[in-house]
């Protein structure tokens, strides 16, 4: 759910004639719908593969029930989040984003398409089907212009494309032995790490991007040099913490900073965890009622912070 936080902000906070009490209650059935979507493609994912889970020794509780159980489990959060669309927004353009979502992330798990084990096609299709469901339902919900779609896409599209790629690179032992043609079974550990790290990068250029888009729409001159004090914070501290976590040389905890650059772990800390809350709080100052979100994205920035020092992989 974190990468809803900033498209949220960023387009409550892109048209200055938007009435943002308005705004924010439409935005719950939104988040709701979110919920819905990403839990479904969640699960059915983890139904698709539970046979190579089992055995890697992976545990996933929707595996554990009798196979009616979960098909019905799974199919209400499906029938949750429709409901969620056309009570909240019902304008045709937010269902058919939300039915593209829903099909791609099925036709990445789900047989015949099952584009996870179609090498490059699998990185992109993920990209898609998360760029779709947090950026796209978003913004024809809440009927935003086109600059903030061109950052958002940019900056989610990049960011999971890169959470795809690095999952791949340090699951490629177990999809190998399972015979998981993922990109990086396709393509060869060493040729999915020499991908990575122009890929990071290219990500590194979206998110300072968005950045900089964040510093322009900033109408006073403390939010902007707030903003731009947040980016010198969080880079120094990702500086800091690749380097000391490098240190110690332990691989599993050192996975990130292993396998991806502290700029770009830098940048995306900042930009979907920082950045929300925020431009939440700069909406606050105008909607009070918006407090509630600033509260919510900052308990997803304290979570993130402390799954971040302690991150071990399994």
């Amino acid at each position: 759910m974190s990468h809803l936080w900033l498209p949220l902000a960023l387009l409550f906070q892109s048209d200055s004639t938007n009435d943002l009490r308005t705004e924010l209650y439409t935005s719950f059935p939104l988040i709701v719908a979110v919920l819905c979507r990403v839990q479904f493609s969640i699960l059915i994912n983890d139904l698709s593969d539970s046979g190579a889970d089992a055995a890697a020794g992976k545990k996933r509780w929707i595996s554990l029930l009798p196979r009616p159980a979960a098909c019905v489990i799974v199919l209400l959060f499906l029938v949750l989040g429709y409901a969620a669309v056309l009570l909240g927004s019902g304008s045709l353009r937010t269902i058919l984003a939300y039915t593209v979502s829903v099909l791609l992330g099925m036709f990445y798990s789900l047989k015949p398409f099952r584009f996870k084990k179609r090498g490059a096609l699998g990185l992109l299709v993920y990209a898609l089907s998360a760029t779709t469901i947090y950026v796209l339902v978003p913004w024809t919900w809440l009927d935003a212009g086109l600059w903030p779609l061109m950052f958002l896409v940019a900056a989610v599209g990049s960011d999971k494309w890169i959470q795809i790629h690095f999952h791949q690179v340090i699951d490629y032992s177990a999809d190998l032995k399972h015979g998981t043609r993922t990109y990086a079974v396709h393509a060869g550990l060493d040729r999915a790490r020499s991908t990575l790290k122009p890929a990071s990068f290219t990500a590194s250029l979206c998110l300072l991007g968005t950045t900089a888009y964040v510093v322009f729409l900033a109408s006073h001159i403390v939010a902007r040099a707030i903003v731009l004090l947040s980016l010198a914070a969080v880079m120094a501290a990702s500086w800091v913490y690749t380097v000391r976590i490098r240190n110690r040389q332990t691989p599993n905890s050192s996975a990130l900073v292993r396998e991806l650059p502290w700029t770009y772990l830098g940048l995306t800390y900042l930009v979907f965890y920082v950045l929300p809350t925020l431009l939440f709080s700069f909406s606050a100052w105008q909607e009070p009622r918006i407090w509630i979100l600033v509260v919510l994205s900052f308990l997803f920035l304290v979570c993130i912070s402390m799954q971040s020092f302690r991150y071990q992989y399994r």
